[in-house]
């Protein structure tokens, strides 16, 4: 990589990091190019030159990005879970890593500013939203059929069962990230969560 390359992909980094908190902060509609290209200290065209479309590119890179960051650091595995307690364990642990993973400053932006501003979403990427979803889903299905402890259960019950896993996971998440505007992580919160697991396991 070249040093122009490199500050080139510096200069692009630096207009995501200001836009994407000030996305979090103002709400996209409320924050402008100019605010973005003032705080950035950069020219108005050089914003384009990385980011054609404007502001809304800089939303569709910015939701992309955060969205690929939290699958990405999911580990999911079952196949020591000999117990329907060492699972509801393994499970408690998935969704503290899921947890964990809002505690970088720029994921939680990320998330945030998805949410809040879900209907400025293209149609492709509430599309590769739910695909995303729907892998993660995906994946603790195929990982809950490789648990000893779930061998007697029938193929097509693991996937209606790892949806509703995942829908007590983002149920906690959006009450305590976005209604509370709570970030930390209490025993209340995993109290909460258990007897949920216990009973769809």
């Amino acid at each position: 990589m070249s040093k122009n390359e490199t500050k080139s992909d510096q200069h692009k980094e630096k207009i995501l990091k200001i836009s994407r908190e000030m996305f979090a902060q103002h709400g996209y509609e409320a924050t402008t190019t100019r605010m973005i290209n003032q705080a950035a200290g950069t020219a108005e065209g050089l914003m384009y030159y990385y980011f054609p479309h404007g502001k809304h590119e800089i939303l569709d890179t910015i939701v992309y990005q955060g969205i690929i960051n939290r699958v990405n650091q999911l580990h999911i595995v079952f196949t020591d879970c000999h117990t329907k307690a060492d699972l509801e364990e393994r499970l408690m642990q998935i969704f503290e890593s899921v947890w964990q993973v809002f505690q970088d400053k720029e994921n939680y932006q990320s998330f945030v500013i998805t949410i809040h501003e879900r209907m400025l979403l293209s149609d492709d990427q509430a599309n590769w939203l739910l695909q995303i979803l729907e892998g993660l889903v995906d994946e603790i299905a195929k990982q809950l059929k490789s648990a000893p402890v779930l061998q007697s259960m029938s193929d097509h019950q693991f996937r209606p069962l790892a949806r509703v896993i995942v829908s007590i996971f983002q149920k906690v998440i959006y009450d305590e990230l976005l209604i509370k505007d709570n970030r930390q992580l209490t025993e209340q919160m995993k109290a909460q969560i258990r007897p949920q697991l216990s009973v769809v396991l």
